[in-house]
């Protein structure tokens, strides 16, 4: 698990310092605050590994973050040689890795120019770009230079993002205790993130609709899907599974789908010999089947958030941005729950929201004891001036309250409401 990410002159962001992450973190701010650029970070980290085209470069373009050049991502927009950016990621062993990025002046995208690696205690490794940021790549142990990458035995390959670091090269004389541990919590914990970052799965804000009729293509794709595009192939492999997992995907959302729709759904076969098939929705009260293309769109926007969610691999990541759209607010109270659910059974879950309801869901939740002030992380993103954005940390007690509520935060409902009553009093006086 990640327990804080620290972001700096990367888009919006001048410092972040570290933003606490907790098994359910809610990221709100107003539109074009940057709490988008938080999950965005993670992101263009997880197409990278996934799809390394260049090296130790960002890869930019891929399918789940199309974020440009490197002039695009620096903090306002430098083109300054000496301009960079980096991510900061630390995990629940306390070991924190940093990724500072130049531009490549031949490509114009982000190429690691520094990796360092900082355990809580031992010595500090990083992998750093010698004679200045075009040179080749050094590593350095507790503060020395050990050599280049055939001295020091490390090595970035081709099609890989991570550098590989090996054991200490044999030398005459006894090997250093302190290196050998350094090379060894480096390399677990490059392996670590990596792996985090590879079964961690997203859902974007605009999701697709369902479609009336659907061709199984005979396998799931098995790769992040943001749009929701694969959720009608999850259904239908669910639904044709033998034993006793046939189902369980739908069972699971259906739990959660009559909470939050008042319906349930069903893979149903149209024409088996050409393997097409409709997803039907049943609503709880009249009974009455529905193709989910004829449904309430929310429904059909609810569905990928909750299938991608049962999807996550236990001890995973998952991202989801804004999960309330198209739903009404009795159905986000619902989803909130969902998101509280998933966070409790070993996943990891990032939420950017704008809904009130789902905030006092969580609340609640804590203050009824399902949730510990601890398990959650409240996160606000401001403008800070016409350029930058900085987080402030919103804390909970053990009932649910809120301590140093921010001015305007969430609160046009609710100056609307005692607008509307004084209004209405004066007009009652005014008779």
């Amino acid at each position: 698990m990640l327990t804080h990410l620290a972001l700096s002159g990367f888009k919006c962001f001048e410092e972040t310092g570290d933003i606490p992450l907790a098994p359910l973190t809610l990221i709100f701010g107003k539109n074009n605050s940057g709490k988008s650029t938080i999950l965005q970070s993670l992101l263009l980290l997880k197409q990278t590994v996934e799809t390394p085209e260049y090296g130790p470069r960002l890869n930019t373009k891929g399918s789940l973050y199309s974020a440009g050049s490197f002039v695009d991502l620096v903090h306002g927009h430098s083109t300054s040689r000496s301009s960079s950016f980096s991510f900061a990621l630390t995990l629940t062993s306390g070991v924190t890795t940093t990724f500072e990025f130049v531009r490549d002046t031949e490509l114009g995208i982000p190429r690691l120019t520094s990796l360092v690696i900082q355990p809580r205690q031992g010595d500090q490794i990083a992998v750093k770009r010698s004679r200045g940021q075009g040179g080749p790549y050094e590593l350095v142990i507790g503060g020395r230079h050990v050599g280049l990458e055939d001295e020091a035995n490390f090595s970035f390959v081709r099609n890989r993002f991570f550098p590989l670091i090996g054991e200490e090269p044999r030398k005459v004389g006894a090997p250093n205790q302190r290196q050998s541990r350094a090379r060894k919590q480096a390399a677990e914990t490059l392996v670590e993130i990596q792996h985090l970052l590879e079964t961690m799965r997203a859902v974007g804000a605009f999701r697709k609709a369902p479609d009336r009729r659907y061709e199984y293509e005979g396998r799931v794709p098995e790769g992040t899907d943001p749009a929701g595009e694969s959720v009608a192939q999850v259904l239908i492999a669910d639904d044709r599974r033998r034993g006793r997992k046939r189902g369980e995907i739908l069972h699971l959302i259906n739990r959660w789908l009559r909470e939050i729709g008042r319906v349930s759904v069903e893979v149903k076969s149209v024409a088996e010999e050409v393997r097409l098939y409709e997803v039907r929705a049943r609503d709880t009260r009249s009974r009455q089947w529905a193709n989910l293309a004829d449904v309430g769109f929310g429904v059909g926007q609810a569905l990928p958030v909750l299938v991608e969610g049962v999807r996550t691999p236990l001890s995973s990541i998952y991202l989801v941005q804004e999960p309330e759209i198209h739903l009404h607010t009795d159905a986000q109270l619902a989803m909130a729950d969902f998101l509280v659910d998933l966070s409790r059974k070993r996943r990891q879950v990032i939420v950017e929201t704008h809904s009130e309801a789902m905030l006092l869901r969580v609340r609640r939740r804590i203050a009824e004891g399902r949730l510990k002030p601890k398990e959650v992380s409240f996160v606000v993103v401001e403008k800070n001036g016409k350029t930058a954005s900085q987080v402030r940390l919103l804390q909970a007690d053990r009932l649910g309250q809120i301590e140093d509520w921010p001015a305007g935060f969430l609160g046009d409902a609710s100056e609307e409401r005692l607008d509307l009553l004084t209004k209405m009093a004066e007009a009652n006086t005014a008779r």
